[in-house]
């Protein structure tokens, strides 16, 4: 029996620690999402607003050949109103697959750290949709995990070896 009870035991751990990462992966989906949420909105908001251009940009695929997405990652270069010339990619984009390739943009950019900025499709604010889907997806991860859980610790706990 006490093999039998070890054998188990284990398998519990395991699934304790599966859990745990699941759990871990559905917070980091939120607060990133969340974090980059309220960037967009703060440099919205308070950024300094200069004019950039597009000097590069790339697809950036990820995912596996089943599920793939793709979005395009840009590297803009503007200057600040201290003269400091930046170039460096936006902590957030909404661009999704538009090419801006040598377009002129405008950024909103940090004062004190220019190279946090974001470059907005419309100009004015990035849309809120990618990051509140994220949001929600994370928030559903975390409710399936846990009715996962639950559902393994009532199947664990009935065992007669626990």
């Amino acid at each position: 029996m006490d093999g039998v009870s070890m054998g188990f035991g284990a398998f519990g751990a395991m699934f304790s620690l599966v859990a745990l990462l699941l759990v871990l992966a559905g917070l980091w989906i939120v607060i990133s999402a969340v974090r980059d949420l309220l960037r967009a909105r703060r440099l919205a908001s308070s950024g300094i607003r200069t004019e950039g251009r597009v000097i590069s940009s790339h697809v950036h695929y990820s995912g596996t050949r089943e599920n793939r997405s793709s979005r395009v990652v840009e590297t803009i270069e503007f200057t600040t109103d201290r003269g400091q010339t930046v170039r460096a990619n936006p902590v957030v984009s909404d661009i999704g697959t538009v090419d801006r390739s040598g377009m002129s943009v405008t950024v909103l950019h940090d004062r004190d750290r220019p190279e946090r900025f974001i470059a907005p499709q419309n100009g004015r604010g990035i849309s809120a949709r990618v990051p509140v889907m994220r949001i929600g997806f994370g928030l559903l991860f975390l409710v399936v995990i846990g009715i996962i859980v639950n559902g393994g610790r009532m199947i664990l706990g009935q065992l007669p070896f626990f």
